[in-house]
C-alpha cells in the first residue's frame, strides 16, 4: 500500500455525510502543511471529527499499512553513509554471521577497497532505495512497493570489478528488500554496466543504472533462498569458471 493508495483507503472508509467528506477533502486540498502535522493527520482527525471514521478504523487502518510497508523507516535515514553501512552491511552481517570485516590480517593487501570477507572470497556491497524518479518530495514521501508501475533509478557505483570476487546488491523497496549476488565478471560484462565513471579516473570505477525497464536483467542473481555464505560462494566460483 503506497501513500495514494492509503488516502483512498481512509476516504473510502469514511461512513458520514458525503458533503462532510467534500468539505473536509476540499480543506486537505488547500492546507499548507508543515511537518510533523501533514495532510494525513489533518484527514484522519476531521473524519473522525465527523464522526464517519471510528478510532477503531484508523488503528485497523494505520496497521495494515506498517505491515505492509516493513521498510518505510529505512528511507528516513538521511545519511547516505548510515545507509549504505550502519544498515546495508548491518542487514547482511545478520544473514550470515561468518561475514568478516576485512583487514590486513586476512589480506596483506587490503586498503578498504571491499567491506566483507568470507573464508578469502572478498566481497562489496552495494544498496540503493527504489524511489519515484519523477518526483522531488521526501524519501519516505516517494518510495515505492515492488509492485509499483512508476519509474525508477537505481545507480550502483564506484564499482570496482578488479577490486572483489563478489557483489552483493540491495534494492531497497517499501515492502520488501531484494538481493542479488553476483560475480565481479558477471558486473563487469553486464550490458549496461558503465566503465569510467568519473572523467579522468582511467576506467577504475564503473556504475550500472538500473531502472524499471532493465530490472529483470538481474532475475537469475536474486537470491530467493536462506543460506547467504552458499550463495556467495556460489558467485564467487562462477568468477573462476
Amino acid at each position: 500500500m503506497e501513500l495514494t493508495e492509503l488516502k483512498d483507503k481512509i476516504i473510502t472508509s469514511f461512513k458520514g455525510n458525503r458533503s462532510d467528506l467534500a468539505d473536509i477533502l476540499q480543506i486537505i486540498e488547500k492546507d499548507n502543511a508543515v511537518f510533523p502535522f501533514n495532510e494525513y493527520e489533518l484527514l484522519i482527525n476531521s473524519l473522525i471529527e465527523k464522526k464517519g471514521l471510528t478510532y477503531a478504523k484508523y488503528l485497523e487502518i494505520r496497521q495494515e499499512y506498517i505491515n505492509n510497508n516493513p521498510n518505510l523507516w529505512v528511507f528516513e535515514i538521511s545519511a547516505p553513509r548510515g545507509f549504505g553501512e550502519s544498515f546495508a552491511q548491518t542487514y547482511l552481517s545478520g544473514m550470515c554471521k561468518e561475514l568478516q570485516k576485512p583487514s590486513k590480517k586476512f589480506d596483506s593487501n587490503y586498503n578498504g577497497e571491499y567491506d566483507f570477507w568470507l573464508d578469502g572470497i572478498k566481497i562489496e556491497v552495494k544498496a540503493s532505495r527504489v524511489v519515484d524518479s519523477k518526483s522531488d518530495e521526501p524519501l519516505y514521501r516517494k518510495a515505492l512497493s515492488t509492485h509499483t508501475k512508476r519509474p525508477f533509478l537505481m545507480n550502483f557505483q564506484q564499482l570496482k570489478p578488479q577490486c572483489c570476487d563478489v557483489f552483493v546488491w540491495l534494492a531497497v523497496f517499501r515492502d520488501e528488500i531484494i538481493i542479488w549476488i553476483m560475480s565481479s565478471n558477471e558486473v563487469l560484462l553486464h550490458p549496461d554496466y558503465s566503465k569510467g565513471q568519473h572523467r579522468g579516473n582511467k576506467g577504475n570505477e564503473g556504475q550500472l543504472h538500473i531502472r524499471e525497464t532493465n530490472i529483470g536483467t538481474l532475475d537469475k542473481y536474486k537470491f530467493t533462498g536462506k543460506n547467504l555464505k552458499t550463495a556467495i560462494q556460489k558467485a564467487a566460483k562462477r568468477n573462476i569458471n
